[in-house]
């Protein structure tokens, strides 16, 4: 196995279409695990469940942008790290 099959990246984008353009290129990169929400709040409730070694967000989202996002990661999570 190698090291990046073992990365897990949060990918959060309102529009499915650029997930999914993201997680093709990740897989193309050999990232083996790759979870997709559709704004901040979600990403919250995912950061909240488990570790990511990356998280890769748009900036302009409904509910809650990219911004507020790594505002809460930075500040209010365990994972406060994690490359954004």
């Amino acid at each position: 196995m190698g090291h990046t099959e073992a990365l897990r990246v949060l990918v959060v984008d309102d529009s499915v279409t650029a997930r999914h353009h993201i997680r093709r290129v990740l897989h193309n990169m050999g990232v083996g695990h790759v979870t997709e929400v559709a704004n901040g709040r979600e990403a919250i409730d995912e950061v909240k469940k488990g570790f990511f070694d990356l998280i890769v967000t748009d900036y302009n989202m409904p509910e809650m942008d990219g911004q507020e996002l790594t505002q809460f990661v930075r500040e209010q999570s365990t994972q406060r790290s994690v490359p954004i």
